[in-house]
């Protein structure tokens, strides 16, 4: 994707969604379908523009997938500051909107990215005489995997949503689930069928890193079937052009993976995150020998990452990473940001201290013996002490998660934003150190995925993450018969993903399809004891369950479709509209 992190002048005009009619988007320059894309240079431009339309939807903590996602889980408490927009993320903790407009911007957002796909599909069908059979695969297959990933998105927010399959101006009605599913099955089944099957070791490194794959296609497949089954209660995938995916062509797809891909588990589950560059100022990286596996071709678990930069502008930075990052300046390994988060901490309190992945997910303040960070009792800005802020922050508990933090290191005695390290310039955009990408599907995922749906292999996949969890290894030593053993039950799979993949937006929509969501947030998120601008207090979150776990539509698109589109339920005028701080 060696056009991704460049941000497309002609894309901006040339694919840019007008709002002057539903779902409409107008050519505002001389570059129509008929002259481009013509040559591969075009189409990587094209190709490259979906990609930069799908970095949107998970650029930003109030609009982003994995942000709007999180704060609906019983993992996460949403915290933030009183002023600004951050209310709207304790809207989302509570299942509630400030405003029924308040998703318009992710709404958008997606539908830019599917218009984009849609353009490239048609292009290859009218103007690709110059290009390879090879090349014209390679593109179809990616534009097919990011339409099907921004209609999966869309769908999992939304539920039905209008398809639009082609770039031509249209004001369609909301298309059934089932519909909107099955194009997403057939779009991954055309990805799946015409890319390669390039192996981990094969991939480009340079240009092709984290090009959509035959892989993560195969992968995705698993996460959508389980989805769709789960939530709507179906047997099999429907696909747009008739039959089915079943549940052993999904377990199919997701064994070729873990069998022919090449990708698998790297040794140490907390080289996956920035602060175990830190090893020389971050006493838990140092004393735990970490290093980062980094983004630069090394890293043989992630099957599919949205990458960012901080060496550009226009979101081509990741205030997503930005906003998760706490507020309290001076501190390292840690970088300050808008603190849009907070680890619930009856999740912490019930983990087990053995799992590796434990401390290695979250920062518990208050233990400066693993994190080498003091904590103060009063505000102490840049003492490099945490303390909680009683100036700003409404629902600190004490817990942070580590994933997705900002992370500064010491370079030449200057505590130094460690992007500016790695890429030996220094950011562009102000936030500091705002540029790791997003992990959208890991190889840990198929493992378990692979156990759920059925295999004979069941037990063997689950234990390599638990292997690797407990035993700092790829998942190849043995735990049968030890002390970290459990067998491959659904409620340890459950258990077992929730460890894993916290605070990477993947455990809300687990709960829906387990159909867990009630019980869970029952459970987790009543009493929960947090900090009210530095005073101790309880907060208690109800779930809504009239609303199936689905977003607003935006009122003001229902608007512009003329009556074509009807409200979610749950969602009326004064229905979920949240007025606290």
């Amino acid at each position: 994707m060696k056009n991704l992190i460049i941000f497309l002048t002609i894309t901006s005009c040339l694919f840019n969604m007008g709002c002057k009619k539903f779902l409409d988007t107008k050519d505002l320059t001389e570059k129509t379908n008929a002259t481009f894309p013509l040559s591969a240079k075009d189409y990587d431009q094209a190709i490259a523009a979906v990609y930069s339309a799908q970095r949107d939807c998970y650029f930003d903590q109030i609009n982003s997938f994995i942000g709007i996602s999180s704060y609906m889980d019983d993992d996460y408490v949403a915290n933030g500051r009183s002023l600004f927009d951050d209310p709207m993320i304790r809207a989302f903790e509570r299942y509630q909107v400030k405003n029924l407009d308040q998703y318009i911007t992710p709404w958008q957002n997606y539908y830019k990215g599917i218009f984009r796909a849609n353009f490239v599909l048609e292009s290859l069908d009218r103007n690709s005489k110059a290009l390879s059979d090879v090349q014209k695969a390679s593109y179809k297959g990616q534009a097919s995997y990011l339409r099907a990933s921004l209609y999966f998105d869309l769908c999992r927010l939304f539920g039905g949503v209008p398809l639009k399959i082609s770039t031509a101006s249209s004001n369609p009605p909301r298309a059934s689930v089932d519909s909107c599913f099955s194009l997403i099955a057939s779009d991954l089944k055309t990805a799946i069928e015409i890319l390669p099957p390039n192996k981990f070791q094969q991939v480009n490194k340079s240009t092709e890193l984290f090009n959509a794959g035959k892989y993560a296609a195969e992968a995705m497949m698993g996460r959508v079937f389980l989805f769709y089954t789960g939530v709507y209660g179906k047997a099999d995938l429907p696909l747009y052009e008739g039959g089915s995916i079943t549940q052993a062509k999904a377990l199919e797809y997701q064994e070729d993976v873990i069998t022919n891909s090449g990708y698998g588990l790297v040794n140490d589950f907390r080289n996956l995150w920035l602060y175990a560059f830190a090893n020389n100022d971050y006493k838990f990286a140092r004393d735990n020998n970490l290093s980062w596996i980094g983004e630069k071709g090394n890293n043989n678990e992630v099957l599919y990452l949205i990458p960012f930069s901080a060496l550009g502008t226009n979101n081509q930075w990741d205030r997503f990473q930005h906003s998760v990052s706490m507020t309290v300046p001076g501190i390292l390994p840690f970088g300050a940001g808008s603190s849009m988060s907070a680890v619930n901490p009856k999740v912490y309190a019930e983990w087990d201290d053995a799992d590796l992945r434990k401390a290695g997910s979250i920062w518990n303040v208050k233990d400066s013996v693993t994190e080498g960070i003091g904590f103060s009792n009063t505000p102490a800005p840049n003492s490099g002490r945490f303390y909680f802020n009683s100036q700003s922050n409404v629902e600190e508990t004490g817990f942070i998660q580590k994933k997705y933090a900002q992370i500064y290191v010491m370079a030449n005695g200057v505590r130094t934003a460690a992007n500016t390290v790695i890429n030996g310039v220094a950011t562009k955009n102000g936030t500091g150190d705002a540029f790791v990408g997003q992990f959208i599907m890991r190889f840990s995922d198929v493992l378990l995925m692979a156990a759920e749906l059925g295999s004979p292999n069941a037990q063997a996949y689950f234990d390599r993450v638990r292997s690797r969890a407990y035993l700092k290894n790829a998942g190849n030593s043995p735990i049968s018969g030890g002390p970290y053993f459990k067998p491959a039950t659904l409620a340890n799979i459950q258990d077992e993903r929730r460890h894993e993949f916290a605070f990477e937006g993947i455990r809300w929509y687990d709960l829906l399809r387990w159909k867990i969501v009630e019980q869970q947030i029952a459970t987790y998120k009543t009493n929960i004891p947090v900090f009210k601008f530095g005073v101790p207090d309880n907060i208690t979150i109800t779930y809504r369950p009239v609303t199936n776990g689905l977003l607003p539509i935006p009122q003001s698109e229902i608007n512009l479709s003329n009556g074509m589109l009807q409200q979610n339920p749950g969602w009326g005028a004064n229905e979920g509209i949240y007025s606290g701080l």
